[in-house]
């Protein structure tokens, strides 16, 4: 990849556009370029396994997708991109997975320097998600606020993941009733359905489980949130979420 590996941090457009010959297709739309070595067996559980989880209607709305594996990925200063890192950056600046959208291509790069196949597997959905959650529908992000004001309105507790949480938290802080058009709920909003939808896309992938406990989001409210994502993104044929053929992949047992 032209020495790229001689240089410790690399812009991520720079990266992007030095791998773009090197590519290799993992499924329809979907390409990959590792600057780490792998093996066959590999690639099937880091890349395939996970790629083809992926709901149609979901890629539909990015394009290409080149997922990019690298060493580390470091946080670029103030309005300038990431960074590809080829040693380890300070922990402040330390990121697990970025984005970098060029309109006809969106670029997601994911740290795989001894990360495990799960945490893989959660970032690359996770970046994925983070994505869609800024494109989906406005009438789908509508719909799914509904939810998420029913669950407020019944002081339910609990969230899918920190992020979420903890916009959640600054909500319940603030007196009265939440403003349905406030910038931070919004936010909340946003982060959430990215949450759900990375648990959801992670969900058709691998089993799963979701432990209980005072932050998480009890598992009535999980599930209409899952069963509307799933209207919203069908599984692909032989993966459910909630399995109910036999012979169906095996889904996230919430």
């Amino acid at each position: 990849m032209g020495g790229t590996s001689s240089v410790t941090r690399v812009p991520l457009e720079a990266f992007a556009g030095q791998c773009q010959r090197s590519l290799q297709p993992v499924i329809d739309r979907v390409s990959y370029y590792s600057a780490l070595p792998m093996e066959p067996d590999q690639v099937r559980q880091y890349l395939n396994e996970p790629a083809a989880a992926l709901p149609k209607a979901l890629l539909d709305r990015v394009t290409a997708l080149r997922v990019l594996l690298v060493p580390y990925l470091e946080k670029g200063p103030s309005g300038s991109t990431d960074l590809v890192c080829f040693e380890r950056p300070q922990p402040q600046r330390l990121l697990t997975s970025s984005v970098f959208d060029v309109g006809e291509a969106v670029f997601l790069f994911v740290a795989s320097e001894q990360q495990e196949v799960a945490d893989f597997h959660y970032w690359f959905y996770h970046g994925l998600a983070t994505l869609v959650a800024e494109r989906v529908d406005p009438e789908w992000l509508a719909r799914y606020q509904g939810l998420v004001m029913d669950e407020l309105n019944r002081m339910a507790r609990g969230e899918v993941d920190e992020r979420s949480y903890e916009l959640k938290q600054k909500l319940a802080r603030r007196a009265g009733k939440p403003n349905v058009e406030a910038k931070a709920m919004r936010q909340y909003v946003q982060q959430s359905f990215a949450d759900t939808l990375t648990l959801f896309l992670h969900g058709l992938c691998c089993d799963i489980d979701v432990e209980p406990g005072p932050r998480q989001l009890a598992s009535r409210y999980l599930r209409r949130r899952l069963e509307l994502l799933a209207e919203f993104f069908p599984p692909n044929p032989g993966f459910e979420l909630f399995p109910s053929d036999p012979e169906a992949r095996s889904g996230n047992g919430t």
